[in-house]
């Protein structure tokens, strides 16, 4: 069993994506691991990359919009780049699985919640419909459907937001996927509702030792469910490691920018008084920064971060850090902020 663990459930080597007409790689040399029980957050603002990395990882990327330029997505080991539609169909939904961020646009309005989570059981298991209708009642009580037995003949629009994303998370656990991606999966919901759906992943993941690739623009949601984080801006992983080491040390000026600017974090940042802002904006791809992606907005940029990208590189052991001016302290010490 130590052996099959040391194998992580999913990672990326150099995983690189052009939209087509593009100029660069949208996704430049991405590289992220998952093991078994752990759940990684993918974290940065939108446009930078997180939503495609996903659907590129569950071979869903679609081939007239962009291509995989290279790198590798490895799944237990196997690279799924290299896998046929067929087989991806037979991997999705079965060992992997994924929720989106708006369950309405991927429930169908005209079958039951009942139905559709006894399809997704019948299409990968060996089962008889009133079987699939059982899994399917009991992922409905699992994930704490309220009067779940009455609730399996309704139809999607009878269901409030938090009903339909239960519906989506027990859809995706019904056959126990080795590996869970959650794109954005509560920021259509209220803050109340979010906090619960948060709680319920986070048990169900840990009594069914799946991994979780958590995709989100929300810190506050890392903070609640990640065990560790990668940071990402304009397509490149530019800080990863355990949450503790990014939300206490973070070593990357675009990840003390994010920090900064929540008011529930602003105050772990050293040097920060007052809530921080990341002066301009993403840059397009007609323009990209031949270095540092972010050196236009870096307020430690120098000549050198213009030169070359900068290498990823430890700053302890499991925390890894795209910087050149890393660590920042001095820089914190010189009134560089």
């Amino acid at each position: 069993m130590s052996s099959d663990n040391a194998i992580p459930t999913l990672e990326l080597r150099d995983l690189s994506i052009r939209f087509h007409g593009q100029p660069v790689d949208l996704i430049d040399r991405v590289n992220l691991a998952i093991r078994p029980g752990r759940t990684l957050a993918l974290v940065g603002e939108s446009g930078c990359g997180k939503s495609v990395t996903s659907l590129a990882t569950m071979g869903l990327l679609s081939k007239k919009a962009a291509t995989v330029t290279g790198g590798e997505v490895l799944f237990r080991g196997e690279n799924m780049l290299d896998k046929t539609t067929t087989q991806m169909e037979a991997l999705r939904g079965n060992r992997m699985a994924m929720i989106f961020q708006e369950p309405m646009t991927s429930l169908n309005p005209v079958f039951t919640i009942g139905d559709q989570v006894a399809e997704a059981v019948r299409r990968h298991r060996n089962c008889t419909q009133a079987e699939a209708r059982a899994r399917a009642l009991k992922m409905f009580e699992l994930v704490r459907m309220p009067a779940a037995a009455k609730r399996l003949d309704d139809y999607p629009h009878q269901l409030s937001g938090g009903m339909r994303q239960r519906v989506m998370i027990a859809m995706a656990l019904a056959n126990e996927p080795e590996l869970l991606i959650a794109d954005e999966p509560t920021t259509a919901l209220d803050v109340t509702i979010q906090a619960q759906i948060l709680e319920l992943m986070r048990e169900l993941l840990k009594e069914t030792g799946a991994a979780m690739l958590m995709i989100t623009h929300d810190l506050g949601v890392v903070a609640e469910i990640a065990d560790d984080v990668a940071v990402m801006y304009a397509g490149r992983v530019v800080e990863s490691g355990p949450v503790e080491a990014i939300f206490n040390d973070p070593q990357h000026p675009y990840t003390l920018g994010l920090m900064g600017s929540m008011p529930a974090l602003a105050g772990r940042v050293q040097g920060a008084s007052r809530l921080m802002t990341i002066p301009g904006s993403v840059p397009v791809p007609e323009a990209m920064p031949p270095g540092c992606r972010f050196a236009t907005r870096c307020p430690f940029v120098s000549g050198d971060c213009n030169a070359a990208r900068p290498p990823e590189r430890d700053i302890l052991p499991g925390h890894r850090v795209a910087c050149i001016k890393a660590p920042l302290e001095t820089h914190f010490a010189q009134g560089a902020a």
